[in-house]
C-alpha cells in the first residue's frame, strides 16, 4: 500500500465512476483537486483503490468530501486510513493554539463510518442538506 498526497484528475474520475457518482469533466476534477486543502490517495500496485479530500478556507472550516473506496476494496480499512491521514495532515498544519472544524458529509447509511473515524454526530446542532446546480446549455 502506498499513500500519496496528490492524485490525478484521471484517478479521481476512475474513483467516482467506480461508485457510480454523477459524471463530471476532467477539467472540473482538476479544478476541484487544485482547490482542495488536502488530498489523499491510496494505491495498490500503482492503481488507486481509495481517496478523499478536504475542502475549506484553510483557517477554521473544512469539510471531508469525496471519501471513496472502490467497491471491491471496501471493508478493508482503506476509508478509515484516508480519513485519519487527512485529519492528521490538517492537524500537522496548525500553529500553536489554532483550531479548525472539520465536517463530514456522509451519504445515506455512512454516518457510523465517520463516527468510527472520530467525528461526532450531534443532530440537535446541525443536519446536512445539498443541491446540485447545473448550467442549462440549451439557451445561449
Amino acid at each position: 500500500m502506498e499513500i500519496r498526497n496528490k492524485i490525478s484528475a484521471a484517478d479521481f474520475y476512475k474513483m467516482r465512476k467506480s461508485v457510480k457518482w454523477k459524471e463530471v469533466s476532467l477539467e472540473q476534477l482538476e479544478k476541484a483537486l487544485s482547490n482542495s486543502m488536502n488530498v489523499i490517495g491510496i494505491y495498490e500496485e500503482n492503481e488507486i483503490v481509495a481517496m478523499g479530500r478536504i475542502v475549506g478556507d484553510y483557517t477554521f472550516k473544512g469539510m471531508l468530501t469525496d471519501i471513496i473506496v472502490k467497491p471491491e476494496c471496501q471493508k478493508k480499512g482503506y476509508g478509515k486510513i484516508v480519513v485519519t491521514k487527512l485529519l492528521e495532515n490538517v492537524k500537522a498544519g496548525l500553529k500553536h493554539s489554532e483550531k479548525i472544524e472539520i465536517q463530514g458529509s456522509p451519504t445515506a447509511g455512512n454516518r457510523n463510518f465517520y463516527v468510527n473515524c472520530g467525528l461526532e454526530y450531534e443532530p440537535e446542532e446541525q443536519d446536512g442538506v445539498y443541491i446540485w446546480i447545473e448550467q442549462d446549455n440549451s439557451q445561449n
